[in-house]
């Protein structure tokens, strides 16, 4: 996939587990990935704009600041996420989920394990109008999948930052207008 890299626009991106294993319906799995948002988003000064954790992938909003491309970011984020995920799924004995990691990277040729689908989906936002379109696209993401019936209960979203104010699991830079 042809990527273009257009210094002071945002992403909007989305990533896959693959073949759309529900893992992140468990916080031991989830974790890892605000963990690894907040490493990277000072390793690589970036802004997150917003996101949101479904059971089978993720969407996030990224405004790099540096020379560090969103491939790079991606690179190192589903590499580590994929480690830290299949550590946990070993210390919590899911059999189940380490013989899909496995079986995975044995289908694909691409290691021992494999998590996440190869590569991921991009979109350069280049307005404010774009923006909170893609903000309410990934705010209304678990709605739309049935999860909640109001986006401020679903608990692995930044809505509850924008709108009631909130930075306890993950701290979202707002200053995009």
């Amino acid at each position: 996939m042809k990527r273009f890299h257009v210094e002071g626009h945002i992403y909007y991106i989305t990533t896959n587990i693959y073949k759309r294993l529900p893992i992140f319906t468990h916080p031991s799995f989830i974790i890892p990935l605000y963990d690894s948002l907040h490493f990277y988003r000072h390793q690589y000064a970036f802004r997150l704009l917003g996101y949101v954790i479904m059971p089978d992938h993720i969407h996030l909003m990224l405004w790099p600041t540096s020379e560090v491309s969103v491939s790079d970011f991606m690179r190192d984020f589903k590499t580590f996420t994929a480690k830290r995920i299949i550590r946990q799924a070993q210390v919590e004995q899911n059999q189940p989920w380490l013989a899909h990691f496995s079986q995975s990277g044995q289908e694909t040729g691409r290691g021992e394990n494999k998590v996440w689908q190869d590569s991921y989906w991009d979109v350069n936002v280049f307005s404010n109008q774009f923006v909170r379109q893609k903000l309410n696209y990934i705010h209304r993401n678990p709605l739309r999948s049935g999860l909640v019936t109001k986006p401020e209960d679903y608990p692995y979203s930044s809505y509850r930052n924008y709108v009631l104010d909130e930075e306890w699991w993950l701290e979202i830079d707002r200053g995009w207008s």
